[in-house]
């Protein structure tokens, strides 16, 4: 099962900063629904380097995923309370997950350290059926379920913004518990914002691993992964026209940090698991600038780099144009080019050597780059009751060693 992580960003198009004003500042008003998110979107993915079959094995994978996003909020005295309820769906079927619980088709058991009948290149050649893959796998496997609390409140007085936020996460193999806490300080005339948020994640993760091990290894037992991470932000208005964010983030992950059921095959031809260090520290800093260009245009700019302990190093840039149309319709082409180097441990496909401490052929920490390209619509109706804006996002993703996929998402928001 490839690690996929889709993100479902915010579709909200708006061609200026701007305050609410009122006279009632103080006005004590009853808990209410401020807006309703519903999305709904569809990936589907193709490649030739499944993990789970030691880096040379089909990728192919699909992905449904639907989100509820309920916001509520209510205003005491010189506070606002806002409440963020949402619960994610998502179900994907992996050609490469049925592999997990047998071995790749046409070989033997394979203890580590021993021999196999077949060369491990021509075991996992290609020769699989997709269809038997996905058959036998997706029901089992398939559901991930996200559901979510946040709760703000925001100061009137001096602009500071308090919040909490709950997590959990249930997927065949894994359970995750999160929290977080956050502030956030604006000047009083908004132009100036800086914002802190501290995360930490409990994971639990059950020790699978590949069919053909499990007669020499220990597996079954449930083992822990946690996660913390601090995100700092600052943003200013330059002027009517240009605002640029600082942002800056440090990220420490201990425990299970390999995926148990990834093979790897070495270059004697025997196997094994993924085996990974048990810690890892992530530091990505980056900018965001947004330039309005007139009243129909805005260039929204984006670049990161990213390091870890591992031994990656990495570079984001992407650039987002949305055009207005008319006062009920705009679109917003966009591109993201990504480049990485591979993890120290990484080694492709039969071509581990053996008497190495740590060791992984997930092309996912190989080294790349890959470009994201496509298109937002957004669309405002008149008329249409609580029903306040359509957006539907695609994009097409393109990755230098041969994986591509595609990502399709609609958003319906009620107010």
């Amino acid at each position: 099962m490839k690690k996929i992580t889709t993100s479902i960003a915010a579709l909200v198009f708006s061609l200026a900063f701007s305050q609410k004003k009122t006279d009632s500042l103080y006005e004590v008003k009853p808990l209410k629904i401020d807006e309703i998110n519903f999305i709904s979107g569809y990936y589907d993915q193709t490649g030739t380097h499944s993990a789970i079959m030691g880096g040379n094995g089909s990728e192919k994978i699909e992905d449904y995923h639907n989100s509820l996003d309920v916001k509520l909020i209510k205003k005491s005295g010189k506070f606002e309370h806002s409440f963020d309820v949402n619960l994610t769906a998502e179900h994907h079927s992996s050609a490469s997950t049925a592999y997990i619980d047998k071995s790749p088709e046409g070989e033997t058991t394979i203890p580590y350290g021993t021999k196999t009948k077949k060369s491990a290149v021509s075991r996992a050649s290609g020769s699989s059926s997709e269809n038997h893959a996905e058959s036998s796998a997706s029901a089992l496997y398939g559901w991930r379920l996200n559901p979510s609390l946040n709760w703000k409140v925001r100061n009137l007085e001096n602009n500071t913004t308090f919040g909490l936020g709950a997590y959990y996460s249930y997927e065949f193999d894994y359970n995750s518990w999160g929290g977080e806490v956050s502030f956030v300080k604006a000047s009083q005339d908004n132009n100036k914002e800086f914002s802190i948020k501290a995360m930490a994640f409990f994971d639990q993760r059950q020790y699978i691993i590949p069919y053909e091990l499990r007669g020499t290894m220990s597996y079954g037992d449930w083992r822990s992964k946690n996660s913390y991470s601090v995100n700092m932000a600052y943003s200013q208005v330059i002027n009517q026209r240009l605002q640029i964010s600082l942002l800056g983030d440090i990220a420490y992950q201990q425990g299970l940090l390999s995926t148990p059921y990834n093979r790897v095959y070495f270059d004697n031809y025997t196997v094994s698991n993924e085996k990974l260090p048990d810690k890892r520290l992530k530091i990505p800093i980056g900018i965001r600038a947004n330039y309005f260009l007139g009243d129909n245009f805005i260039f929204r700019t984006y670049y990161r780099y990213y390091w870890d302990d591992w031994g990656m190093t990495a570079h984001t840039a992407s650039l987002e144009v949305p055009v207005k149309i008319s006062p009920n319709f705009s679109l917003s082409p966009f591109f993201r080019y990504h480049t990485q180097t591979g993890i120290k441990y990484f080694n492709e496909y039969a071509a581990t050597p053996t008497g190495l401490d740590y060791y992984s052929s997930d092309y996912d920490l190989s080294k790349f780059n890959s470009q994201n390209v496509g298109l937002n619509l957004h669309f405002v109706p008149q008329d249409w009751g609580v029903f306040h804006d359509v957006d539907i996002r695609y994009s097409h993703y393109k990755r230098s060693d041969g994986l591509s996929g595609n990502n399709i998402t609609l958003s319906l928001t009620f107010k």
